[in-house]
């Protein structure tokens, strides 16, 4: 018995080695050239990488449909595809388009899972098939130069792992490699180094913009998850759901690898959407929408105050400097909100020039989008008609 367990412990290593030597005597990715808003594609249009401009990543790892003959159906691990990440994934990216003028990076495994699992280590992935396994090395290859680019220009950023789940209801969970078990952990517990060295936003939690603890970045009032509950979303954790009371995916392979964990300045999560936000078609436009807020948002209060900076709106409108008047959620829905030391006179323009809003303000002032449609939009503020601040408006739907 102890020879014939040896024996299936080297016959899997000299597959390994063979799988690996396959994979490294193809394409080097990593030598190409991007351009944002262009498709990239590796071998036989397995794995796509549609790069972007944004400090956004976002990979689907089990979307995919194809079924080629030349890969055998994987006997190991899972194989259930999560279906609609795939769709969704492209809907979100034109929402955060229409929104900044600017693409996320996607990556997207089109193998359905029974031919390769892109969220697991090689040999689990691809149970080993050599050719199952270039696409997997091309799927990180494809993230690994997406994450280049974003460090590159930006320094930091986001990876957003998209999956599916129907298993434990109708909620989003989100993964930081933490468990169950770790969240129902206190707050001051969680703010101690054992927990936060394990987690995917390892780099975030040492340098976000407003120095947020550990634990208010999982679960307080500007966590990812608590941002989805204020759409009504429901999701764990939480400020509202702080933690799992059962079962919970606390995040894989991917966030795992390519999440701050282990160095480095791009933070992982790995998102698990619920059925009803992926299988109905107008559910999932709507999400689409309201999640491209929530992520530029979200960079924005943790990661980049002016990310509106890196937005391409094509106006070449010059903005002065802020003179204490601002407004805020930018971008916005159905209101805004106006912050001002004294009274000013605020004029809202669509980008055509048009004029769609007039009146003097003061502070604490609401100010209601009722029958603007989704765009950008400048908003003016004067005084005794002399232009103080300018500053643009991103209104994320029709209204």
């Amino acid at each position: 018995m102890k020879n014939r367990f040896n024996t299936r412990i080297s016959l899997k290593g000299i597959l390994i080695i063979f799988i690996l030597a396959t994979v490294l005597t193809g394409a080097d990715l990593s030598a190409q050239t991007y351009s944002e808003g262009s498709s990239y594609f590796g071998r036989n249009n397995y794995i796509e990488y549609m790069c972007g401009g944004l400090p956004l990543i976002i990979s689907v790892p089990h979307g995919g449909n194809l079924t080629p003959s030349e890969i055998p159906d994987r006997t190991c691990g899972t194989t259930v595809t999560d279906s609609y990440t795939m769709e969704l994934s492209l809907e979100l990216r034109d929402e955060i388009y229409d929104i900044t003028g600017r693409y996320p990076h996607v990556i997207i495994n089109h193998l359905k899972r029974i031919k390769l699992d892109a969220n697991r280590d090689l040999y689990e992935a691809t149970c080993g098939d050599a050719e199952a396994a270039i696409a997997w090395e091309e799927y990180h290859k494809f993230i690994d130069s997406a994450k280049f680019y974003v460090t590159d220009t930006y320094n930091k950023g986001l990876f957003i792992d998209l999956h599916g789940q129907s298993s434990h209801g109708e909620r989003i969970e989100l993964g930081y490699m933490l468990t169950g078990e770790d969240l129902r952990q206190s707050d001051a517990t969680l703010n101690t180094p054992a927990y936060e060295n394990k987690s995917s936003i390892r780099n975030l939690v040492t340098d976000n913009v407003n120095n947020f603890s550990f634990s208010g970045l999982l679960r307080g009032d500007y966590a990812l998850g608590t941002m989805l509950e204020d759409e009504a979303y429901t999701t764990i954790p939480s400020l509202e759901n702080e933690y799992p009371v059962d079962a919970y995916f606390s995040g894989g392979y991917n966030t795992e690898r390519h999440g701050s964990k282990d160095g480095g300045t791009i933070d992982a999560i790995q998102m698990e959407c619920n059925r009803q936000i992926r299988f109905d078609e107008s559910d999932r436009l709507a999400f689409a929408g309201d999640l491209a807020g929530i992520l530029l948002a979200y960079l924005k209060k943790h990661y980049f105050p002016n990310i509106e900076d890196f937005y391409d709106n094509g106006t070449g409108i010059e903005y002065p400097e802020n003179t204490g008047t601002r407004f805020f959620p930018n971008p916005a829905y159905e209101r805004i909100v106006v912050e001002t030391e004294k009274p000013v006179e605020m004029k809202i323009y669509s980008l055509a020039g048009q004029l769609v809003f007039s009146s003097s303000v003061n502070s604490g002032r609401v100010v209601h989008l009722k029958g603007l449609n989704k765009g950008f939009y400048l908003v003016v503020f004067s005084e005794k008609g002399i232009v103080t601040s300018k500053e643009k408006l991103i209104i994320n739907q029709d209204n």
